[in-house]
């Protein structure tokens, strides 16, 4: 995309009688949004395509359905660029197939240029919520390699908020920001299989990058007086359910399988029944936002 030309597109508010939400991710997010083949998300049909609840991990409603759909005060519109195994940049996590398309092509071009070409409708910046929740995958496909692991953190970042950047340019005018930080996906059953020298080491790396995290975010807001950021917690979140499950109406928090009293739904990802709560949570979180 040339920047020259986004460059030119005016800072202006535009008043939806709906509000709007786009969503960045990976697996946990997706619901197999599409741009180029419809439905676009409207009243009635508030996450567009594919069939509701969408493509999702684990094959029922995830934590963006259930926001979109229960967990708000407001009808909202929801395009979710989410995709499934993303990085925050195919250049510094090599994702698991070359065909992922990352958080730099989430935004760079599943956004931008749908915006710069008008394909997105026009939108209301201040009531307006950009949300991403990565780094997941960067974690989990790198925190075994050698290096120091907490600068590289710092390099995954540096990339990611380059991208809020160009969301909150003058071009854009995102006001909003939803962070979400990692889970602790070394309790998940898939590394339950390793070691318990693994599962410490991505722990530590996993709690290295959140805390950077918010101090990214807290950054991002001292920096731009009018810039509203919100962050939710799924590492507490997760812990919580899973350190206390059968208040929560779980059975089993180390295999996976279908039906309430799994958390995981498989080997890597929350059951669908587990986003419930996520979605409640994130709802709390953004204290009637959207």
């Amino acid at each position: 995309m040339a920047q020259s030309i986004l460059a030119l597109l005016p800072f202006v508010t535009y008043v939806m009688a709906q509000n709007t939400w786009f969503s960045f991710g990976d697996s946990y997010t997706q619901t197999g949004f599409n741009m180029t083949i419809g439905p676009l998300p409207s009243s009635g049909n508030p996450l567009g395509n594919p069939t509701y609840p969408g493509w999702t991990a684990t094959g029922g409603e995830n934590w963006v359905d259930y926001e979109t759909t229960t967990y708000n005060t407001s009808e909202v519109l929801t395009y979710n660029f989410a995709y499934g195994g993303a990085t925050i940049d195919a250049d510094l996590v090599t994702p698991y197939t070359p065909e992922v398309f990352s958080l730099t092509d989430q935004v760079d071009s599943f956004f931008l240029e749908n915006l710069e070409a008008g394909v997105i409708p026009t939108f209301d910046n201040a009531t307006t919520l950009f949300s991403v929740w990565i780094g997941i995958n960067d974690i989990g496909n790198s925190f075994y390699l050698s290096g120091d692991r907490d600068e590289f953190s710092d390099v995954l970042l540096d990339a990611y908020f380059a991208l809020v950047d160009k969301l909150v340019s003058y071009a854009v005018g995102a006001r909003n920001f939803l962070f979400a930080n990692v889970p602790p996906v070394q309790r998940s059953p898939a590394m339950l299989l390793q070691n318990e020298d693994s599962r410490a080491l991505e722990e530590s790396v996993i709690t290295g990058y959140n805390a950077k995290l918010v101090e990214r975010a807290d950054a991002l807001a001292a920096a731009h007086s009018d810039v509203q950021t919100f962050i939710w917690d799924s590492y507490s979140t997760f812990n919580k359910i899973l350190d206390d499950p059968t208040t929560y109406g779980f059975t089993n928090i180390t295999g996976y399988g279908d039906g309430e009293g799994f958390f995981w739904g498989n080997d890597y990802h929350p059951s669908s029944y587990a986003h419930k709560f996520f979605g409640e949570d994130v709802g709390t979180v953004l204290g009637g936002f959207i």
